[in-house]
């Protein structure tokens, strides 16, 4: 048991369908929260801005949600008065750029060839708009929230295959788990998004990868585990709790060894309700690239926190490189980098070494 008290025991956390929902799953189902003396619902949502506000409203107590989100909510939503802080990043990486089949077959790009690579892709995505831009709709691709990681990486990569994001393609927002309907329909040509969204689409076979969110930005923040500063100041006891809660699930799930009973977990109907093979690609970090084609090493795929990695420390300087990319969107507030709290995370750290020495003394 532990000596916290928390102010607040029973608790209800947001998520949504994503693998890199997965410190909370985990947690809830191997008993982490209760060894805290926390009773923990998860409740799923769809879209990220749903999640948002029901957080901020008081629905729920905590959140994982999309690394920028606190640091920009100021932008997205001007008039509240209320902020999010993160005192744990859950992960980093865990996305991919996946383009509909018919236009990576309009590339000219022989499957035989094609290895996920930026230069490849992208440099064929520039040829194809150069030469049919005049003549036909911009291509259409989604991401999954205005200030998220996705859209900054696929910013990225299309900047990077000398591609404008802002005249050369359109670009919208789509809930993640819509995202491979969409690309069916033929209403958007590609996307980013996090997985199992990139390898369901390619095991459909009507997507191609186009590369993973590491070769392009490895180990960025990704998903934190955000509360209110009203709730944290109302509950700091129980904020520690969930946050040693979930940092043990993370070190449960950087252990690669766990990961095949973790995938099983996530399939269920009541979390990501997908096939076991769609959520292994990225938990072993296998990257299939299209339908048929031999899986791929991508090592960190999914990068969770761990005590002795510095992934799940959410600092200033972190924050102020995500508001920097953020700002190519869109005028950011740099005095948001505070709303990362490194000494939130050292408290944790602090709290479940001090918990280890006494179990390791009255053992």
């Amino acid at each position: 048991m532990s000596s916290l008290q928390a102010e607040k025991p029973n608790l209800k956390l947001l998520y949504l369908r994503l693998t890199d929902s997965a410190p909370l799953i985990i947690a809830h189902e191997l008993g982490y929260f209760e060894r805290y003396g926390l009773n923990v619902s998860l409740q799923r949502e769809t879209s990220w801005a749903t999640l948002r506000d029901k957080l901020i409203g008081g629905a729920a107590d905590a959140a994982a949600i999309l690394a920028p989100m606190p640091l920009t909510l100021n932008q997205t939503l001007p008039n509240c008065d209320e902020s999010l802080l993160s005192g744990l990043i859950l992960s980093c990486n865990g996305n991919a750029i996946t383009l509909s089949r018919t236009l990576y077959e309009s590339l000219g790009i022989n499957d035989s060839d094609a290895s996920g690579q930026l230069p490849d892709i992208g440099a064929a995505l520039k040829s194809h708009i150069r030469a049919h831009g005049d003549n036909e709709l911009p291509l259409t691709f989604a991401s999954v929230y205005p200030f998220a990681s996705h859209t900054l990486q696929l910013r990225h990569w299309l900047t990077s295959a000398g591609i404008n994001p802002d005249t050369d393609v359109r670009l919208v927002v789509l809930p993640p788990e819509q995202m491979v309907d969409h690309l069916r329909r033929g209403d958007i040509d590609g996307y980013c998004v996090g997985e199992p969204w990139n390898t369901l689409a390619v095991q459909q076979g009507i997507g191609v990868i186009a590369t993973p969110s590491n070769a392009l930005m490895p180990a960025m923040p990704e998903k934190v585990l955000a509360v209110t500063r009203s709730w944290h100041e109302a509950n700091p006891a129980t904020h520690l709790a969930l946050r040693a809660a979930l940092l043990d699930a993370c070190g449960w799930l950087s252990d690669r060894s766990q990961r095949q009973d973790a995938i099983s977990i996530l399939a269920r109907p009541e979390y990501l309700d997908l096939p076991e093979a769609t959520i292994a690609a990225s938990l072993n970090d296998e990257l299939i690239t299209a339908d048929g084609q031999p899986p791929i090493k991508n090592p960190g795929w999914h990068l969770f926190a761990h005590p002795q990695s510095e992934h799940g420390r959410p600092t200033e300087k972190k924050a102020r490189e995500l508001l920097t990319l953020c700002n190519e969107i869109a005028p950011t507030d740099c005095a948001a980098a505070d709303v990362f709290c490194s000494d939130l995370y050292q408290q944790t750290l602090d709290f479940i070494r001090h918990k280890t020495l006494q179990q390791t003394h009255t053992a």
